[in-house]
């Protein structure tokens, strides 16, 4: 009887239940915003830290990149693994459980008497943070429909990937100067509880296409295999900066990489089906994704340098100069729902990677000539604009890659090209600037900077162009393209 009246009044009021879904609809990609924000924070929140880090414990220059290496390694390792808990255990479960993970880390890490154990737990959230990225994105995908609403949300998700550098760096700064460095990671201690009680409640606002598999299989040796196979293609690209390949890590590489292709095609539930790679849409999407941050990378690290070794800026000014582009970024990417309405989603993806290509171009003629850094700014806010519309176009054809109860795959598959490319990319580029600027016992003065910077940011932005040209061969995908209608 009580289902029979709840049905009535559904009828009878289909004004409440659509009010109920919008509610619903806002609360889940605010969750899932503050979510990434927080997983891309924490890839450099301790960046302006590490000279006070490296103080405290005692470790050498050499062995701080591994601060933010193994945070990277391990996420983008096991982010296939996160897309599979996400489409088997739920959306919402697979966030909570990565929320009291990345606290836990973040509690190690933070309490760390020594640099080793500080590195174990960074591992231990990259973890976390593998769980709780394609999480939240499956999350705005079973939570939103098809057309502008789910454009606008992703866009709100993808900001966040585009200003939670910036932030991190400004939070980072500000905590380390006014209390402790350990406090940019203790903070995630009181934050992840709070996004955990801000799922309660939180429910699938629309049914997912062809359900969930009965039974849940997560591949465990295909994860690690496939974990094994990024850490060695990451450790040789990072190993091979002085132009010397490492072999033996090639051959662990493709080892590993032979025994995934094995696994997963004798295995009944596969972390990655590999019928899933012949689509050409989910070639040409990540592959334009992993070009795009390889091409990116070394931007945001040689404007670093160059703003506090080339213009002597302090790291806080440094941080605060590079807020008009997270700003710039952020609110193009909130207008790029209307862009697409304008001119198409594939004029879009096409084209902004070329305007990000093009503004690379000019920073590393600025540099070349070493010009103040305030006349950066204006090239920063331009590739910030190209990037965002490029982040975010290539992120909205990732979620129609693959059908709905693969959500997590898809948001998987497109973050960890993003993650691998940024990470491949920026080794490759810095080890490309330091052979062509000279390694040498003056490669840290000011002339010698400013050649790299040229250098990475040039070869970066052919990695660029190709990802434009790749994007504008994604053909349509399984719901349908963003229509070219008018919004309110």
């Amino acid at each position: 009887m009580p289902r029979e009246r709840s049905r009535d009044l559904a009828s009878l009021r289909p004004d409440i239940l659509a009010a109920s879904d919008s509610r619903h609809a806002r609360r889940a990609v605010i969750i899932a915003s503050i979510t990434q924000l927080v997983v891309v924070l924490d890839g450099a929140v301790l960046l302006i830290a590490l000279p006070l880090l490296a103080q405290d414990l005692g470790v050498g220059v050499a062995s701080l990149p591994w601060v933010a290496n193994a945070y990277a390694l391990t996420m983008a390792g096991t982010l296939l693994l996160g897309g599979r808990i996400a489409d088997l255990f739920g959306a919402v479960a697979c966030l909570r459980l990565g929320l009291a993970l990345f606290a836990v880390a973040s509690l190690g890490a933070g309490l760390a008497p020594t640099f080793e154990i500080l590195i174990l737990f960074r591992l231990f959230q990259g973890l976390a943070a593998a769980l709780l990225s394609p999480a939240s994105l499956a999350l705005i995908t079973n939570s939103t429909s098809v057309g502008v609403d789910r454009e606008r949300a992703i866009a709100t998700w993808a900001v966040t990937a585009t200003i939670g550098g910036t932030l991190g760096a400004l939070l980072g700064g500000a905590v380390t100067q006014l209390i402790d460095w350990r406090w940019t990671l203790l903070i995630n201690v009181f934050l992840a509880p709070a996004l955990i009680l801000m799922t309660k409640g939180i429910t699938l606002g629309r049914a997912v296409e062809g359900g969930r598999p009965k039974r849940r299989h997560y591949d465990f040796p295909g994860a690690a295999l496939l974990l094994v196979f990024v850490g060695f293609i990451m450790l040789s690209v990072t190993l091979s900066v002085d132009g010397r390949i490492r072999g033996w890590a090639v051959v662990v590489a493709v080892a590993a990489l032979a025994a995934f292709v094995a696994v997963e095609r004798r295995s009944a539930y596969p972390i990655l089906p590999l019928s899933v790679m012949r689509s050409p849409r989910v070639t040409l999407t990540n592959g334009a994704a992993f070009l795009l941050m390889a091409g990116l990378a070394a931007s945001g690290f040689y404007t670093s340098l160059y703003a506090q070794l080339v213009s002597g800026l302090s790291p806080i000014v440094t941080a605060l100069a590079l807020l008009p582009s997270a700003v710039a970024s952020a609110v193009v990417a909130k207008l790029v729902p209307r862009l697409i309405c304008r001119f198409g989603e594939r004029a879009l993806r096409a084209s902004a990677p070329l305007l990000a290509a093009f503004a690379s171009l000019l920073l590393a003629v600025a540099a070349f000539f070493q010009l103040p850094f305030a006349a950066l700014i204006p090239l920063l806010i331009l590739q910030s604009i190209g990037a965002s519309i490029a982040v975010v176009t290539l992120t909205s054809a990732s979620t129609r890659s693959l059908p709905a109860r693969s959500a997590g795959l898809a948001g998987g598959l497109i973050t960890t090209a993003g993650q691998v490319g940024s990470s491949i990319g920026l080794a490759v580029l810095v080890g490309l600037a330091a052979l062509v600027a000279g390694s040498g016992s003056d490669s840290h003065e000011t002339g010698s900077i400013a050649v790299q910077m040229a250098v990475a940011l040039a070869a970066g932005a052919v990695s660029t162009v190709t990802a434009g040209l790749l994007a504008q061969q994604i053909p349509p995908g399984n719901d349908t393209e963003p229509r070219m209608v008018a919004l309110p």
